[in-house]
């Protein structure tokens, strides 16, 4: 980091903690991932409390429990995840077909590249609850995204690929133009028919209870979609 960009964030800490004073908070939550030093000056202001991390890794559930008994609202915020497990439980028996028969690929383009989420991402963690299977570069825990080169992108490849869209970045790209590209054409979600537009601010920044159900949803829809597109075509 330049001298000048440390100037500039210092500058950013020293305004984002002069904002929070002005709101005169009861409690602040935040991840440990910020500002060095951060934690300490927020705790000057308020009790803080801080998770370990920002909630990509897949332990979006551990997070929400976290800040629901700083709140004094553990009781309630377990009642919660309990009904979300049994809308994951309904799901797993009622989609057709089975997530337990299909191979999941999360992928999304920014400007540095295509990069794919992991089975410890958040989203990875909602597929892992629903059973999906994952190809083998994207099972793996040692982070929550993987970054091939287009010509790896066969080793991302599944039965069903949710696409990341954020209509905020200039390097994402819609599903028209991912199954247009003749390099992902060939891949077998594509020739399946099989391929989800689904929202950055949910499957990537979400990493809430009200996120991971949007997930649900999503995965409900694009399975009914690619089952009538099935249909459609008489197979």
């Amino acid at each position: 980091m330049s001298k000048f960009e440390k100037i500039r964030l210092s500058k950013t800490v020293e305004n984002l903690l002069s904002s929070v004073l002005n709101l005169r908070p009861d409690l602040i939550l935040g991840s440990m991932l910020a500002e060095e030093g951060f934690y300490q000056k927020l705790s000057r202001i308020a009790p803080t409390v801080f998770a370990e991390d920002n909630g990509r890794y897949g332990n979006w559930q551990e997070h929400f429990l976290l800040h629901a008994d700083a709140l004094g609202q553990l009781e309630k915020a377990e009642e919660l995840l309990a009904a979300y497990q049994q809308r994951v439980d309904r799901l797993k028996a009622k989609l057709r077909p089975s997530p337990q028969t299909l191979t999941a690929s999360v992928i999304f383009n920014w400007p540095g590249g295509t990069s794919a989420f992991t089975t410890r991402s958040f989203s990875g963690a909602v597929l892992q609850d629903l059973g999906f299977k994952r190809n083998p570069v994207q099972d793996t825990s040692e982070n929550y995204a993987i970054h091939p080169s287009k010509e790896e992108l066969t080793a991302i490849d599944g039965d069903i690929i949710f696409l990341v869209y954020n209509s905020g970045s200039e390097g994402s790209i819609t599903k028209k133009e991912f199954v247009s590209e003749p390099l992902w054409s060939t891949l077998n979600a594509v020739e399946r028919g099989i391929v989800c537009e689904v929202s950055s601010a949910i499957w990537a920044g979400g990493r809430s209870l009200l996120a991971a159900n949007q997930v649900l949803t999503d995965i409900e829809t694009c399975l009914d979609l690619g089952a009538t597109e099935k249909t459609k075509r008489g197979e």
